[in-house]
């Protein structure tokens, strides 16, 4: 009987091991997530105590604002809408809108960023309709905040329009928007600090501004020219840091030749260079000078580097003026674009060096035979610390939040999403596959790209055009006169405070 219930009692305790090995199992079971792979259940384990990867530790830069479904809402940005079939390609494509798939790469990724933002937060992403001219946006941008009107959301305006920001007391400080992420990515971090005025921020750059991305201003380089007239390298040059405006002087010279023999160059000569005058104001400002650069209380002071920008000056207008290389585009008369009708052609058939514009005449060299490089502004000399891209204020757009609209945290909400899946979406298909690979042809102009776009400079006497100082410099470069340049500025020393103080005072306002 003794060895029997001993026998009974091992049975039994056996068969409760197993029993309780089975509802332990079971249980381990239901709280791993229904998990089949054992490995997966190891690894997780044994992970526990060991400290997390990269990828682990990365957490996604945009994240959607939890809960938030606006209803259908329409979303309305003041802007241009693509509609004007005119004579830059980029014309045909809207930043703001894209009703439809058509097979353009750029305006398909509009169209997909915006499909993608309407699913996320129950939005329609509308455009409040202005031709592609600066001198349009402004009547529709006054006129509605002027009158109280919550007419648009956002507004998408030019550099050229941003002087009505100084004048009347119609944009939101951005800074006030706490659901506002000016520190991501996808908003230029140079124009975050460099835009605003007194501590308020009324305009800024974002990846959603990409007329803002084609309209830094380049130097074309005619790859068939450089090989014709044994030039050399030139993106070796930009990548040691000896692209300079002298060095780019003296290889226009090798480049400029006399084709109708009449002992003069002439536009219908080979050329060196073709410019427009008021690219001193950009040299001025990619060799990192400004008029009125920012004291510590982010105030726009009177304070230029007089004898740096002396020397730009000189620089860049014997550049400019030497008759024996360079020809001015407003010296060319009778075209009712002389940019479109003889300065382009002119190019493609390879009959000019160096053509100094935006990015977005790239899209009209598609039709190029010969390959073209893209390069940033030169340096004004070699210890110049990098080089910087000016962004060109006719194309050139800004984000801005009218001081009408009713729900700005909604506002910056969509905004932030817009630039995001930008981002994501339309800067890749305007930097990388359209720009790089299907016009500019090769890596090293990826290289330039990078350089161009990274380094972004922003000069608030030139965007808001403070003391008419455009005007001026644009007419020490046409004069030829550029010893004229410190007597210049000392003469519009007192306009240029004064348009300061009227712009701080309007800020003041708000």
């Amino acid at each position: 009987m003794q060895m029997n219930l001993k026998r009974a009692i091992s049975i039994v305790s056996i068969i409760s091991i197993v029993l309780l090995l089975l509802i332990v199992t079971a249980a381990l079971t239901s709280c791993g997530n229904s998990k089949t792979d054992d490995s997966d259940d190891v690894k997780q384990t044994t992970d526990q105590n060991q400290p997390p990867s990269e990828e682990q530790a990365a957490q996604p830069e945009f994240t959607p604002v939890e809960g938030a479904d606006y209803g259908g809402y329409k979303f309305r940005i003041l802007g241009y809408d693509g509609a004007d079939k005119g004579l830059w390609q980029i014309m045909h494509i809207s930043e703001i809108i894209a009703e439809e798939e058509i097979g353009e790469p750029i305006h398909d990724a509009v169209y997909r960023r915006n499909r993608e933002i309407e699913a996320l937060y129950n939005v329609e992403i509308a455009c409040v309709v202005t031709t592609c001219y600066p001198e349009d946006f402004v009547p529709k941008f006054t006129k509605a905040v002027a009158a109280g009107d919550d007419t648009f959301d956002a507004a998408f305006l030019r550099g050229a329009n941003l002087p009505v920001l100084s004048t009347k007391n119609m944009a939101c400080d951005l800074y006030t928007i706490p659901s506002l992420q000016l520190s991501k990515s996808w908003w230029d971090q140079n124009s975050v600090g460099a835009m605003s005025i007194g501590g308020k921020l009324s305009a800024v750059i974002s990846d959603a501004n990409l007329y803002s991305a084609i309209a830094p201003i380049v130097v074309f380089a005619n790859k068939k020219l450089i090989t014709d007239n044994d030039i050399g390298d030139v993106y070796k040059l930009v990548r040691d840091g000896k692209w300079t405006w002298d060095v780019m002087y003296d290889i226009a010279k090798s480049a400029a030749k006399d084709l109708d023999g009449d002992g003069v160059i002439t536009k219908d000569d080979q050329l060196g260079l073709v410019m427009q005058h008021l690219l001193l104001q950009a040299g001025i400002n990619s060799a990192g000078e400004y008029i009125t650069p920012k004291n510590e209380e982010d105030i726009p002071v009177f304070a230029p580097n007089i004898a740096k920008i002396a020397g730009m000056a000189e620089k860049l207008v014997a550049f400019f003026s030497d008759k024996t290389v360079t020809v001015s585009a407003e010296s060319m008369t009778g075209y009712s674009n002389q940019f479109y009708d003889f300065i382009l052609p002119k190019y493609c058939n390879n009959q000019i060096l160096f053509f100094v514009n935006q990015l977005l005449f790239s899209f009209n060299l598609r039709d190029m035979e010969a390959d073209f490089a893209v390069l940033p502004l030169p340096k004004y000399d070699e210890n110049q610390d990098k080089y910087g891209s000016v962004t060109a204020s006719w194309w050139g757009t800004y984000t801005v939040i009218p001081i009408t609209c009713t729900d700005t945290g909604r506002t910056a909400n969509i905004l932030d999403a817009m630039g995001y899946y930008a981002q994501k979406y339309v800067m890749p298909a305007y930097y990388d596959r359209t720009v790089t690979n299907k016009l500019l042809r090769d890596d090293d102009s990826a290289e330039m790209m990078d350089i161009i776009m990274k380094n972004r400079v922003f000069d608030l006497a030139e965007l808001y055009n403070w003391g008419n100082i455009n005007g001026i410099l644009a007419g020490i470069s046409n004069s030829g006169k550029s010893d004229t340049v410190v007597s210049q500025l000392e003469k519009i020393e007192s306009k240029v405070n004064s348009d300061i103080q009227k712009t701080l005072a309007t800020l003041q306002k708000n």
